[in-house]
């Protein structure tokens, strides 16, 4: 075994990039023309589906945004006004709440929306080409896919030969035996895709992580987790799995040019159900092994030169458990990572770790999440649950990502789209349409605004020359009538674009919408998802 050296510090967060960044994009010159219409994804064939970089940007933590208040840019023009001309006083339309957007209250700059590659990529990744490629163009393509640009690529740990317990698609290859060599040739599937998106996708960001250590490194002799929940990993072996974990971050990086931005050694490690002879890959880890795992990463990644890829941390299932453990981390570990990872199946403090996030310094990821625990009758159903789960994060959690697990699931209310092997074909469904929706519109670079209403999320595009407005209607027998305020915007073209999935509906394109005096009158059916772009021209 490798003597483990006393944890270096990691190099510390730019506190103040992303409100930089923030502050640039609102003055920034606009430049571009607003995002072009988008049609509906195209529909593959077929019926089953998984559940529950240099494609890369810079490798430095990112603040993570507090809310921001910064002056309007001026009474400019709105629905054919002039800069000397006052804005007029919106009220309601009878029979609507009326809702203010302020551009002017800067929340979380974006990054992008993403998915975890395993178990999907695992799966399709054994296709003939062209029909892989096809699922990679549904999942990057901004136009007709979901145009996801945050891919997390598991480092397989690998279980005992002599083990067969885990669910098809589940068991993902490992690369070190136990004489120490390792046999880069495997896990050829998931790899098929990565290098796939990497060539397709733009302005990507790529993470490893990891769910279990290889099944020789732990007590139970099984990648699936201990016999009693407790932590798994052979006290002798920390400085092996960094290493483990390490080692393949270089070999991407110097065989397939593929840079992981952030390296993430745990999943879920707070929780008390990785058990071994399970159905997938885990690992527990009490909060002094997460500390000493996570310092011993950073160390090797500084020792190895491999300055792009730094330490997230910890992708916990609760955001309750994650609040709690980052409180108690010593120094010495806060420093040693420069993103919170969490995901938000679970817990309900939101806006303290966001707060927490902002006071040390980090980028914050809500890195996975689904309809976990949830009583789901249909697709439609899914659908409206994950869009009440996303908004109610980028509202409170403030992520600068958000991700799903996996876009392909044999659970279709898990799944974006369903696989068909037989075919080798994919068929978009409804959780496709509600967050293409989003992720079609909301765009790498923008930033989240004020909006007054819970069921709503407002961004303001990067180059400043349109607005998205998102919004939720749960009700399932009732349409909500809304009067929206725009005199706060800088300007506003004469209608707005507007898309709609709703039981019958699968991001259908509306007719456009007339802004009047700065106003938008709409009228939300029920148990459906309306996506408005507002051109500030």
């Amino acid at each position: 075994m490798r003597k483990t050296a006393p944890p270096e510090a990691a190099r510390s967060s730019l506190k103040i990039r992303a409100l930089v960044a923030s502050l640039a994009a609102l003055t920034a010159a606009a430049s571009c023309s607003p995002s072009p219409p988008a049609g509906a994804a195209s529909p593959g064939a077929g019926g089953q589906g998984g559940s529950g970089g240099s494609a890369t940007a810079g490798s430095g933590g990112g603040p993570s945004s507090s809310t921001n208040s910064v002056g309007s840019t001026g009474a400019v023009g709105g629905s054919g006004g002039s800069p000397s001309e006052p804005r007029p006083t919106v009220t309601a339309a009878p029979g609507t709440q009326l809702v203010t957007i302020d551009p002017g209250v800067l929340h979380q700059p974006f990054e992008g929306w993403g998915t975890s590659l395993c178990w999907w990529a695992h799966h399709v990744g054994g296709w003939a080409e062209a029909r892989r490629n096809a699922v990679v163009e549904a999942v990057v393509d901004p136009v007709n896919g979901l145009g996801y640009n945050i891919f997390r690529y598991n480092i397989g740990g690998g279980e005992n030969p002599s083990h067969e317990h885990m669910q098809q698609h589940r068991e993902m290859p490992g690369f070190q035996a136990p004489d120490g060599t390792f046999t880069w040739e495997n896990d050829e599937n998931q790899r098929a895709i990565l290098l796939r998106i990497a060539e397709r996708g733009k302005d990507l960001i790529f993470e490893a992580f990891s769910n279990s250590p290889p099944y020789w490194m732990t007590n139970s002799g099984c990648a699936s987790g201990s016999r009693d929940g407790g932590d798994n990993l052979k006290a002798d072996h920390y400085d092996d799995f960094a290493h483990y974990l390490t080692e393949l971050v270089r070999h991407y990086r110097d065989k397939h040019g593929i840079t992981f931005r952030t390296l993430e050694p745990l999943n879920e490690p707070h929780a008390g159900w990785w058990k071994s002879n399970g159905s997938q890959e885990g690992c527990h880890f009490d909060l002094a092994s997460q500390e000493k795992i996570i310092q011993e990463v950073a160390r090797q990644l500084a020792e190895k030169g491999l300055d792009e890829t730094v330490v997230s941390a910890a992708d916990e299932n609760s955001m309750d458990d994650a609040v709690r453990n980052l409180r108690a981390f010593s120094a010495a570990t806060l420093a040693a990572f420069q993103q919170i990872n969490v995901h938000s199946y679970a817990g309900s403090q939101r806006k303290e770790l966001r707060q927490l996030a902002t006071s040390l310094g980090k980028r914050l990821w809500q890195s996975e999440s689904g309809p976990l625990g949830q009583n789901i009758s249909d697709d439609t159903d899914a659908a409206l649950f994950m869009a009440e789960r996303i908004i109610q994060d980028l509202r409170d959690l403030k992520p600068e990502a958000w991700l799903d697990w996996q876009s392909g699931d044999p659970s279709r209310s898990w799944a974006s789209f369903t696989l068909n092997d037989r075919d080798q074909s994919y068929t978009p469904i409804k959780r496709f349409y509600m967050h293409a929706g989003f992720s079609r519109y909301i765009r790498p670079g923008a930033t989240f605004v004020e909006v007054d209403s819970d069921d709503m999320v407002a961004a303001v595009s990067a180059d400043r020359r349109s607005l998205t407005l998102v919004v939720r209607n749960g009700d399932r027998n009732a349409s909500r009538g809304y009067t929206l305020d725009l005199t706060r915007l800088p300007t506003v073209g004469p209608a707005a674009e507007a898309h709609r999935t709703s039981r019958t509906e699968d991001l259908a394109r509306l007719p456009d919408m007339a802004i009047e005096d700065y106003r938008l009158v709409v009228t939300i059916p029920a148990f459906s998802v309306t996506t408005f772009v507002i051109p500030m021209p």
